[in-house]
């Protein structure tokens, strides 16, 4: 049990070790893996007025 602990202090996470090209290929894996047919939020609803559209209201 002790030495699963030291061993898991010791290896570093991805960030700190991967290149460049890793870096590309772990980004694009994670895009790809998302849907592409969800609807994109409108103009309005990503603007400040639809974003804080409830603090103007009160």
């Amino acid at each position: 049990m002790l030495l699963q602990l030291v061993k898991s202090k010791v290896e570093r996470p991805f960030y700190e070790t991967a290149t460049p090209d890793e870096w590309v290929k772990a980004f694009r894996e994670w895009a790809d893996s998302h849907r592409r047919d969800t609807p994109l939020l409108s103009d309005y609803a990503v603007s400040r007025a639809g974003i804080y559209q409830e603090d103007e209201e009160i």
